[in-house]
């Protein structure tokens, strides 16, 4: 079974899939790809990339506008992660508040700093990074940094959780694309912004490779937030990279 998302919507595939009691493996090709494995109609998996577990799932956008589909019969085993009712209404509900949370922290990649564990300290931390250190769910901490940020215990740093990423770029584009002269697998993406390149420069390379097949432990997560950055970013956020004058 495979189709475009614009004759078909998602949710209505998903639906065919868990009423037909079928096994296998959906692959969506849209703006974030994902894919969402089934046991006998129920969910047991799904994710982006390597980015895989419920946080991912429920990261994946679940009304893509456009893009492909294609669901695979084959052998899988594992536990459904709940019931298929309950977890596409979660699905769906944490899917939009994922959009407007991003349209407070731009991304879970962004940094922050201020007096909340684990924000403290010069360097700050970025949302991906609290969540690690609590170990709670992404969304869960980018709920807490929202919060935070109205209450004023939070600061934006002008600084995201890929920039500590190394690549070293090869073929072709790697010695026309201008953003790939500078890198060498030595210097980190944060290293080349500071030493001059335009962070929205870095961020759509990084997004074209990801797009074009470049993979990493954690390119699920970096591609995520990329997107969201895309959408969210432009804008630089008050108070960027310095702490809010008392009032």
């Amino acid at each position: 079974m495979q189709g475009l998302l614009e004759d078909l919507p998602l949710l209505g595939i998903l639906e065919l899939i868990h009423t037909t009691r079928q096994t296998g493996v959906l692959d969506v090709q849209a703006e974030v790809p994902y894919t969402v494995t089934f046991v006998s109609g129920e969910i047991i998996s799904g994710g982006i990339l390597d980015w895989m577990g419920l946080d991912a799932l429920y990261a994946s956008p679940l009304l893509p506008e456009s893009g492909t589909f294609n669901f695979t019969h084959r052998p899988v085993a594992g536990q459904p992660l709940g019931p298929y009712g309950h977890l596409t209404t979660d699905w769906a509900r944490v899917s939009d508040e994922w959009e407007k949370v991003c349209e407070v922290i731009v991304s879970p990649s962004h940094c922050f700093q201020g007096d909340l564990f684990p924000f403290e300290g010069q360097n700050g931390s970025s949302v991906r990074g609290a969540a690690r250190e609590l170990d709670i769910p992404v969304f869960q901490a980018a709920q807490m940094a929202v919060g935070a940020l109205k209450q004023g215990r939070l600061w934006p740093l002008d600084r995201y959780e890929w920039y500590r990423l190394r690549l070293q770029p090869a073929g072709p584009r790697a010695k026309v694309h201008p953003v790939a002269r500078h890198l060498d697998g030595k210097r980190t993406l944060g290293e080349a912004t500071g030493a001059g390149l335009p962070q929205h420069d870095v961020r759509d390379y990084l997004l074209g490779e990801l797009r074009l097949g470049l993979r990493f432990p954690g390119s699920g997560w970096v591609l995520r937030d990329l997107v969201w950055e895309q959408k969210y970013g432009h804008v630089p956020l008050p108070g960027a990279g310095q702490r809010p004058s008392p009032s």
